[in-house]
């Protein structure tokens, strides 16, 4: 009853363009739709003994236009076969010996057809003449006419008053809006903000003169540089991201490595990273700067993994099919030419095929958040999500093909297969989500990142689609009844998506000519599914925002789906509803509802909680909303997420702060060359406090005054604007996250390439390296929380922990530079349900050269001078297997004082943060 008005149009079509002369043997009767006697009626002798299948209407929510249209409400399936039989009572023997002669006669003719036709008509239209005796139909009595697999394809549409200009009327719009819905996409992402910091800024940070002995010192993990070709390249934040992994990263830091780049044969997207990563030229190394010979679009798509280049054949025919699909759409042809013949089964499946040939090629374990490209956890989800519309059209396509039609059972289970596959296919991508998504603040579609100067309007309008584009999916497999043709076509947007992220990889198309081919994608399916009516549009529109609010409230995306299974069980199948939007909303927000109450019983909440980050890579603007001195040299700046987002830092992550520079055009800058003189524009990198689903970003920035004494005449850069001039109310240009993650909770660290599950950690934090510590205690207090609510967690069976003891030593110059017990005290609730907190132990450091020795509260050790080996040991627990150090502070901090201290210690997982 979903679609049943879009594959009547269709099976209309499609048998008015091959009509024949009138079956022999056949007589027309007045109950025939002809109402001529004497004129016989191919489909008279197939609507003896059967009755119309359960189709579903392409409006998602069938609103009481199609239902007064279609007369839904009016007869259940029993009723109307017994109407037919009334109707038929004088002609019922000879129509069924006629019945199966027309059978035998299109089994040969139709055998590799598998057309599954509802047509639901209203009295008005057809103008239905009774039997003799039968008395007169009522306003809402319908015709049915089945054409079941073998259908008949000699009846004349021409018939039907008013057919042939609604068809041409429909076919017109068909066409003319997919041309319409073929531009838009294009003429969207031409928008753009003036005057948005683009590649100029990157032309003018390249111009910075570097040499090999600065090179050189930047060879850690906490500060990596390396040189391509003389380029010179800040790959920080790109070390856990690499494809090839870190080591080979660490392997050439501080050097030239034009020479191994070239080797292992980079792709395009690589050589453009350079430049993108590029901080400066290296001036009196061994290399001078080079650019690589370009190489032909055909060249770059093809891959040494891919020698016998099957992948790109199957997506050359997969693209072949997908258009003739299309093309057989808006030429009438009856469900795109899809039936219950075997190739139309292995056309589907080769969509498949496809999908696991795509294994073969090595991809990034997590995102680059640079550009949209493919990485294992989009390969792993892009299979499910195939899988469930190819498994989706295998169920209806074997209802077609063997199913009794005069078995209502076989539509229920058609129904409940299909919802069977749904629910199989979203606990398959949780599994995989929770055992290799990363970062637990992105979504698949939703964290893309966009093109530089994209409004943040349409940046919201476009991950607003991309969103509900997945209930468009959903909905498209499980509601439109028996069509093969909705199944099939809302595959490609999945494969197509896949093949564009392959051309920005290689070079071939940009951001933002993915996303404009990737919108394509989504119009079109919706266009030629729903057929260009502009009511069905609404609707369904109407129904998948609903889905996308109350999903965004929290209700979990099972329960959000027995919503409509309900209705469609109550409403569509039993018929113990009636018809109508209020009766099909309040099945399914009494559906949530009772869900909500039940999830609360026995699981403690009633819905989840989802922190879904705001920054991406490109400059995005955030609000300055207050600014508090927190001791002598740190201020808290709070900068406002927008609605719907949050901080979504993650620990050991930071994000980078873009301001004026105030050394601009000046040679020197606190007594020493002004590297970034020629720079517009300079960043900073800063680790958020605030915990990640804050609605806030806070961020504490250590001050800098001018002070010639001290070494700085003219004050930092950015903490300056920060601090003195930055607004209130005005916004800060950010990116992020930069860096990769560090703590992945139940005391799971990062420690290289390894998982290190920890009993006990402690921390050594220089001045304002305190900040990557603060962030990894909040998200140890949420651990209580996230026990409970977290969905990865209990799909992996993981049970709530905590750490035995934190420990921490801060090293600062002055007492005025400590922060209070305050910020080190959990939030009130914190830990709730792990029955305690995880006991915290913070030692200080005085390092100033006349620092006296002061008492401070909530310290368990207060000591000056120089952080030493013994110190270290009593602040921090003993070495152990089961114990990870992390240290945090500036270069010199890091790696000349407290490695070599941590190493004669004997720890063995020690995490190195700048």
């Amino acid at each position: 009853m979903w679609i049943r008005g879009v594959f009547a149009g269709f099976a209309l079509l499609t048998t008015s363009g091959s009509a024949s002369s009138p079956q022999p043997g056949l007589i027309a009767d007045d109950a025939c739709l002809s109402g001529e006697p004497g004129q016989s009626c191919g489909l008279h002798a197939l609507q003896v003994g059967l009755h119309a299948r359960g189709g579903r209407s392409s409006s998602a929510l069938n609103g009481s236009s199609n239902a007064s249209a279609h007369g839904k409400s009016s007869t259940n399936s029993s009723e109307k076969l017994q109407l037919k039989k009334q109707n038929h009572s004088a002609n019922s023997t000879k129509a069924s010996t006629n019945a199966s002669k027309a059978q035998a006669t299109t089994e040969q003719n139709l055998s590799s057809k598998a057309a599954n036709v509802v047509l639901l008509r209203d009295n008005a239209s057809l103008q239905r003449q009774p039997a003799p005796g039968a008395g007169a139909a009522g306003p809402h009595e319908r015709v049915t006419i089945v054409d079941i697999t073998r259908g008949v394809e000699n009846y004349k549409m021409e018939n039907i008053p008013g057919y042939r200009e609604e068809h041409e009327q429909t076919r017109w719009r068909t066409n003319a809006g997919f041309v319409l819905v073929s531009l838009l996409p294009f003429l969207m992402v031409m928008i753009e903000v003036r005057g948005k910091r683009g590649s100029s800024e990157t032309k003018k940070m390249m111009s910075l003169k570097i040499t090999q002995k600065e090179l050189s010192e930047h060879n850690t993990s906490s500060s990596l540089w390396l040189s391509i070709g003389g380029v010179v390249c800040d790959v920080t934040d790109f070390i856990m991201l690499h494809p090839g992994g870190p080591d080979i990263l660490l392997q050439h830091g501080g050097t030239e490595a034009y020479d191994a780049f070239e080797e292992i044969g980079h792709s395009e997207f690589a050589h453009k990273m350079v430049h993108e990563k590029g901080i400066g030229l290296l001036v009196d190394g061994d290399e001078a700067p080079r650019t690589t010979s370009g190489v032909s679009v055909i060249g770059r798509l093809f891959t040494k993994e891919d020698s016998k280049n099957y992948h790109k054949f199957l997506g050359l025919a997969i693209l072949l099919n997908v258009a003739y699909r299309m093309y057989a759409k808006m030429a009438d042809i009856f469900d795109g030419g899809f039936g219950g013949d075997w190739v139309s089964l292995a056309s589907c499946w080769l969509c498949m095929l496809l999908q696991s040939t795509s294994f073969q090629f090595d991809v990034p374990k997590a995102r680059l958040l640079g550009s949209p490209m493919i990485w294992q956890e989009w390969r792993a989800h892009n299979f499910v999500f195939v899988l469930r519309h190819v498994l989706g059209f295998t169920v209806t396509w074997a209802y077609l093909r063997w199913a009794d039609p005069d078995d209502r059972t076989t539509k229920y289970i058609l129904d409940a297969a299909l919802f069977a596959v749904l629910y199989g296919q979203m606990y398959a991508v949780d599994v995989i989500t929770a055992w290799v998504r990363e970062d637990k603040h992105t979504s698949l579609t939703a964290s893309w990142p966009f093109w530089d100067g994209c409004p943040m309007w349409l940046e919201r309008f476009i991950k607003y689609y991309y969103t509900i584009s997945q209930f468009q999916a959903s909905s498209l497999m499980i509601l439109t009844g028996f069509g093969l043709y909705s199944k099939f076509l809302v595959i490609f947007p999945f494969q197509f998506a896949s093949f564009l992220m392959t051309l920005v990889r290689k070079g071939i198309i940009t951001t933002k000519g993915f996303h404009a081919g990737y919108l394509w994608s989504l119009f079109i399916v919706a266009w030629l599914i729903i057929e260009a009516k502009p009511m069905e549009l609404v609707t369904n529109y109407v129904f998948w925002t609903v889905l996308y609010l109350v999903r965004s409230c929290g209700l979990s995306k099972y329960a959000l789906w027995l919503g409509p299974l309900m209705q469609a069980v109550l409403q569509e199948d039993l018929m113990l509803v009636p018809m109508g939007n209020m009766y099909r909303f309040g099945i399914m927000a009494v559906t949530w509802i009772v869900c909500m109450a039940i999830q609360k019983i026995c699981m403690g909440f009633a819905v989840e909680t989802r922190a879904r980050r705001f920054l991406e890579a490109r400059p995005k603007p955030l609000k300055l909303l207050s600014r508090e001195e927190v001791n002598d040299t740190m201020v808290l700046l709070k900068f406002q997420v927008p609605a719907g987002y949050t901080a979504g830092m993650n620990p050991g992550q930071h994000l980078k702060v873009h301001v004026p520079n105030p050394s601009h055009g000046r040679k020197t800058w606190n007594d020493a060359q002004n590297l970034e003189e020629p720079a517009d524009i300079v960043s900073r990198s800063y680790t958020p406090v605030s915990p990640t689903t804050s609605p806030t970003l806070d961020l504490l920035v250590r001050k800098y005054p001018a002070n010639k004494e001290r070494g700085f005449p003219d004050g930092g850069r950015a903490s300056s604007f920060l601090i003195d001039k930055a607004e209130i109310g005005k916004s800060i240009m950010m990116t992020g996250p930069h860096g990769h993650q560090m703590y992945y909770g139940q005391g799971n660290f990062l420690v290289g390439k390894d998982m290190v599950k920890a009993r006990l950690c402690g921390a050594l934090a220089g001045g304002s390296g305190i900040t990557p510590v603060l962030a990894v205690l909040r998200d140890i207090w949420q651990e209580g929380r996230r026990s409970v609510t977290d969905r990865d967690q209990r799909i992996l069976g993981e049970q709530a922990l905590k750490l035995e003891g934190f420990s921490l030593l801060h090293a600062t110059r002055s007492v005025g530079e400590a922060l209070s017990s305050d910020w080190f005290s959990p939030p009130e609730g914190a830990n709730s349900d792990l029955g305690g907190l995880t006991p915290i132990t913070i030692s200080h450091v005085v390092t100033g050269p006349d620092a006296p020795k002061a008492e401070m509260p909530g310290r368990a050790n207060c000591w000056t001078g120089k952080v030493t080996e013994e110190m270290v040991k009593a602040a921090l627990p003993p070495p152990a297997d089961d114990v990870v150090i992390f240290v945090c502070g500036p270069q010199g901090f890091n790696e000349t004082l407290c490695r070599p201290i941590l190493k004669g210690l004997g720890y063995k997982h020690v995490v190195m943060l700048q």
